[in-house]
Order: structure tokens, then sequence, then C-alpha cells
């Protein structure tokens, strides 16, 4: 490793002196040619004969040649800046050329009758095929598109963060030579990790390679103190709703006719099964059309609910759902449309409700059975769970949760954190600058698909969310509007809200279930005040999944269609969903109501998404969080609970080499507590101390695997205390 790292040392100082050399020629260059170009009489013959046959050529566009060669020098001269040498080669040339077809059109436009600019035998040349193909003045400005574009391409400068912001440009360039640095710098960290795996050897390293280490480790994410800038200075746009379709259900015309004739079909169905009532109301909308009845005394409402598949069949629909609305003293009866609209998210969000909202939370659901637009706070909820059969319409809504807080927050007000487990779903928001991931730095930030990356980077956000207390407690604030009102104030930095966005809890409960549960429940508990919101979605609403724990800490809940009425009662703590009709018909229990509302979800695909997306990510806002949580490490807390767990291994293996056998009493006669014996039997059979065969209750010991597992433990202690 060290003779690899010396010839990799020889040949940086070889490519350094080459360097300084080449920039030692290029200022000579410089100077040389603008005291020819300049002090021609006193340049000698061959200075003379070197001006005039570059004039001949060029004409005064030889006047910028020394300008390039210093710019030549600065390049070769700053190690951090790459080097481009075709291309800084090419552009020279066209910079030249440019310039000399430029002093022609210059002196043929403006000041025919003299030869005050000359553009040499190019620009005598070029300047009429310019003329010829766009004419005089637009040809004019051509040239000068050219030419200035050259130069900057030569120069390293940025047009467009130029003219949006002069300082952005400078900032830019500084910041990708750090990148350049850092990445550099990360390539050989990995390098020396590879060379030190391909030989074992003890872990010992000197002073200066962990120096050297600590550095690299440092340059890894570079961008988190680099990119500590006040992000009110950029102008950013919220989306705007021209963006998405036209909703096809703003305009929605039901025949009265038609109403009417379904509104005595459905009273003589109950009077057919001797229930009297008489139809006091028709609420149409654009999926469902709500009956409400009124009963005759002595009817109850389950005797309607009863007969639901016979006013299913008589009314030609299914997916009927009986709702009883004490306020107005009415059963309400839910019966599809015979033709359903499709609810778009522009209508919605177009509304009154939405755009009065002051919430950065605001979601815009879908609308309800009269047809209005439901528009609803995640701040006061404030978390959600999500459940729903595949196909009912999960996904998509998910979509409509995410677009609608994208068109209320900035990127410094509210970040995501997604985790999609599917990896399907959410690859589509890796890009917008509201991702936001504990684990990592700003710019490494990206949608988290991995069982393990998912239960780290929820236990960090855990920290993230006790940090916030902490920082809150000082300031002598409640919560995250009171801190961020302070800061306000007091000219300090505000706090961002965070919206945890889980789109299948099912994969994470199986493989991760008790890391998955803990940190959920910790921050479903707590995280309320500090501004970190969950929304959890499921395909199978089974108790294994949505525990208790999960629905003591959710009280609002969204139950799309379900493929039974157990999953119903789970999500919902009542029956109606399996009576929903699928594509994005759900029921929405907002907290601390009875009884549910139900809805028709707003519709987005993905390319109205992909639209507001890449409106968000043309505007290159930067993104921005706390870097404290960044430099935490990614495995500390896996790596801390599966240390707590495998604590006791060693003992245990003493134990069973000692008294060669193994039972759970015994564990836990000498470890104490039933779980913790029970774990570790688990770690025993895991690691395959212990076996179990089929058809027998008795455990099998490989007492030598034991004894070399012990023996290797006992050696690599002994290295350790003498290093």
């Amino acid at each position: 490793m060290r003779k690899n790292k010396k010839t990799k040392n020889k040949k940086q100082d070889s490519l350094k002196r080459n360097r300084e050399a080449a920039a030692l020629f290029f200022a000579l260059a410089s100077f040389l040619s603008a005291y020819v170009f300049i002090v021609r009489s006193r340049s000698g013959i061959l200075g003379r004969a070197f001006f005039a046959v570059m004039f001949v050529v060029f004409g005064q566009a030889i006047y910028i040649l020394p300008l390039i060669f210093l710019r030549y020098f600065i390049i070769h001269i700053m190690q951090s800046v790459e080097l481009r040498k075709k291309l800084d080669f090419i552009w020279s040339v066209i910079c030249i050329v440019s310039c000399s077809v430029l002093f022609k059109a210059v002196c043929l436009t403006f000041v025919p009758t003299t030869e005050i600019f000359s553009g040499g035998w190019i620009g005598d040349n070029l300047y009429p095929f310019f003329k010829e193909l766009f004419g005089v003045w637009l040809g004019f400005a051509v040239i000068i598109a050219i030419f200035l574009f050259s130069v900057a391409k030569l120069f390293r400068i940025s047009i467009n963060n130029s003219l949006k912001n002069p300082e952005a440009s400078i900032t830019k360039v500084e910041e990708e030579k750090v990148q350049d640095i850092a990445q550099a710098k990360k390539q050989e960290y990995l390098i020396l990790q590879k060379s030190d795996r391909a030989i074992p050897k003890p872990n010992i390293l000197s002073r200066q390679e962990k120096e050297e280490k600590k550095k690299a480790e440092s340059l890894i994410c570079p961008t988190v103190k680099q990119t500590k800038v006040d992000s009110k200075i950029f102008d950013y746009k919220l989306p705007v709703a021209g963006l998405l379709k036209n909703d096809s259900a703003a305009d929605f015309e039901t025949s009265k006719d038609e109403l009417l004739k379904r509104a005595e079909l459905l009273r003589t169905t109950l009077a057919d099964f001797d229930i009297d009532a008489k139809v006091k109301d028709i609420i149409p909308g654009p999926v469902v059309t709500r009956y409400d009845l009124i009963l005759s005394p002595g009817i109850r409402i389950q005797t309607v609910s009863g007969i639901i598949d016979n006013i299913s069949l008589a009314m030609r629909t299914a997916s009927i759902r009986v709702v009883p609305i004490p306020e107005k003293a009415v059963v309400g009866i839910e019966v599809p449309n015979s033709s359903g609209i499709i609810v778009g998210l522009r209508g919605i969000l177009e509304s009154a409700t939405f755009e009065n909202s002051k919430s950065l939370l605001t979601l815009a659901l879908g609308k309800t059975t009269d047809g209005s637009g439901y528009v609803t706070d995640l701040a006061s909820m404030p978390h959600l769970l999500i459940a729903g059969a595949t196909g009912s319409g999960k996904s998509v809504s998910i979509h409509t949760i995410i677009l609608s807080i994208l068109y209320k927050a900035r990127p410094d007000e509210v970040k995501f954190m997604l985790i999609d487990p599917k990896r399907v779903e959410m690859p589509i928001y890796r890009d917008i600058p509201h991702i936001y991931n504990p684990c990592t730095c700003a710019t490494n930030a990206d949608i988290i698909t991995g069982y393990r990356e998912a239960a780290v980077a929820l236990k960090k956000l855990v920290n993230v969310m006790d940090e916030r207390y902490t920082k809150f407690a000082k300031a002598m604030a409640r919560n995250i509007e009171d801190y961020n009102s302070k800061m306000v104030e007091t000219g300090g930095e505000k706090e961002f809200y965070i919206v945890v966005i889980i789109d299948e809890l099912a994969d994470l409960m199986t493989a991760v279930q008790k890391e998955i549960e803990d940190s959920v429940q910790r921050l479903a508990q707590m995280a309320r005040a500090v501004g970190i919101h969950l929304i959890l979605a499921t395909q199978r609403p089974s108790v294994n999944v949505v525990t208790g724990i999960i629905k003591a800490n959710f009280p609002a809940r969204l139950s799309f269609q379900t493929t039974s009425k157990i999953d119903s009662r789970v999500i919902l703590d009542m029956l109606g969903a399996e009576c929903l009709m699928g594509k994005g018909d759900m029921l929405f229990l907002p907290p601390g109501e009875a009884r549910p509302a139900r809805l028709q979800g707003a519709y987005v695909s993905l390319k109205e998404a992909e639209k507001v997306i890449s409106f968000i990510n043309e505007q290159n806002f930067p993104r921005l969080y706390e870097p404290v949580v960044a430099e935490v490490e990614r495995t500390v807390g896996f790596n801390a609970d599966k240390e707590k767990r495998t604590r006791d291994l060693i003992p245990a293996l003493k134990l069973i080499n000692e008294r060669k056998r193994i039972s759970q009493d015994l564990l836990k006669a000498n470890f104490g507590g039933s779980a913790r014996a029970t774990n570790i039997l688990s770690i025993l059979e895991t690691r395959g101390f212990i076996t179990k065969p089929e058809g027998t209750n008795k455990w099998q010991i490989d007492y030598d695997k034991i004894r070399q597992y012990l023996e290797e433990t006992e050696r690599g202690a002994c290295a350790e205390r003498q290093s």
C-alpha cells in the first residue's frame, strides 16, 4: 500500500511540475506577444514579421491573443482548475476567428467608407457568408453571440447564472472545484480501504494515516458546509395550476329526470321489503349520488343495511353504502352514478379553500359526494394512515398529497423523507430540492428503498426530533410555529417541516418490525410539535402490519377499497371500506370525528407530476438542511442494537461448553428474563451453534464450532490488548 502511495505521489509531483512549466511558458508568450503587437518597431525583424503575418491573417483580432495566453497561464497555475486542453484550444480558435469576423462586420456596417477596423484574411472571407445567410443586422448579432459564447467557454463563465445573479456563476465555479477535490479524495480513500481489506493485518494506523483518513472522510460531503447560504435570496416560484390538466368534473351535469327516476326506484325497492321511506333530498356528485331518506317510525337503520345486496340488484349497480346522517335526521344511501367522471387535482388547487389556506401542509384529497373540493391540513392530524387493496387508488393518492404540498411550500419550508421499498412509485421525486435523508448530506439525499436503510433513517429522525426539542427549549418555544415566529423577529434560521411518507409499510414490518415500530411510535407520539409528520400507506391492513401501537397514534385514517370487512375494521374500526368502488373511491376519517367522509380522490397522472417536478428542478434551488444530522454515521443505530442483542453470545457459549447442554430454563436462570433467554436461543440458532432437527424437541449442540469461535475471539482480544 505504501509503495503504491509513493508511486502515486511521484506522479502527482510530476504533473504539478508540468503544469508549472506550462504556466511559465504561457506567461512568457503573453508578455512577448503583447510587446510585439504594441511596440513592434523595437521587436526586431522576427517580431515585425510575426506581427505582419498575424495581422494579415486575423486583422486587429490579434490584440486579444495576449489575453488568451494570460488565461492559459491562470488555468495552469491554479492547481484546482481542471485542464481541458483540446476544448480550450478549440474555443480559443473560435474566439479569435469570430473576433476577426466581428471587426470586419463593424467596419462594413458602421464605417463603410474607411478601413478603421480590419478583420484580416479570415474576416474578409467569412463575413460574406454570414451576411448572405443571415442578412446584415441578424448576421452581426449572430457573430457577436458566437464571440461571447466562446469567451464564456474559455473563461469558464456560466452565462445562465451570470444573467440571473452575477455572483452566482463565481460561486458555482468554486463549488465545482471543491466537489472535484472532494470526489478525488473520496476515490483515494476508497482505494486505501480496498487495499487494507486485501492485506489482512491489525487495524493499527499511524498518526499521519489517521489524519489523512479523517480529512478524506470530511471531504466526502463538502457541500454540507459549502452550501451554508441564506435560501431567502433565491426567488423560488411555486408551481402553477396550469401545469395540470383541466378538471373534467368541474362542470358535470346530471339529468333531473334520471335522478328522480332512480329515487323512485329506490323508494319502491325499499317498499317491497316493507320499509316505508320518503326521499327528502338528492345530492348529486361527480361519481356518487346520495339519496337522503326519512324512514317511518319504528324502522331501524340496520334493516336498510341488511338489504344492500337487494338494493344493488334493483338499481343495477354495486358498492352501495348506507350512511346515517344524525344532523339531518335522515339515512343517506350513496349510489354510484351510471357513468363516473374523473376528478382532477387542478380544480381543487384552484378552489378558494385551497388558495386561502395558510398551512404549508394543506392537502387536496378529492371531492365529496356533492362535488365540492375537500381540503384538509396534515399539521392538525398530525399523522395519516392510508390503506387499500391493490388498484384502489392508494399510490395516486400519495402523489396527490405530495403535489399538494409542493404547490404550497418552498424547499426550505417543507422537506420530504420518502421511503419506497417497492422502488416504483417515488423515483420521479428523487431530484427535487425538497428531498431529505437524515443519514446523508443534502446533495446525496435520495429516495430510501432498503429495509435497513429505512430503519436507520427513522432512528436518525428520532435524533433529529430530540435535537429540535432541545433547540426549542432554549428558545422558549412550544412548537415549530412559535419557534419560527421568534426566528423571524430575531433574524435567526427557521426550521422546516419534515413529512415522512412510507409507501408500503407491510414490507418494512415483515423485515424489521421491531426497529420500525419503535421509531414510528416515538415519532408519532412526540414529533408533531417539532414539525415532523408521518404518512404510512399499506395495501395489507392486517393486525400484524397496522398494530395497536400504530393505530393508537394515528387518529386520521384514509381507507380505499378493502378486500374484506376485517380489513375495514382494522383501518377504520368500522365497516364500509369493503363497499367502496375502487379507483379513488375512499373514506376519510378525520381526527375527532365519529363518522368518515366519502370522497372521490383527485387523479393526477405521472406526466402531470413530471411537469411539476421539471418546473421545480429548473429553478436550481439548492438543497439545504442541518449539517449536524448529516455528519452522523449511517450504521450507528443498527450496530448499537446489534451489539446489544449479541453481547450475551460469548457468556452463553461458555455456559454451554461448561454444562454440555442448552435449554431456555438454563439461560433464564443464568441471564434472567424469558425474553432475554429467548433472544439468546434465537442468536445461537441463527449462528449455527445449536440446531433442532425436524420431529424432535431436543437441541443438538455443535461443540467444535463453539470451541473454534471462542478461541478466535480470545486471540482477537489478545491482539487488541497488545496493540
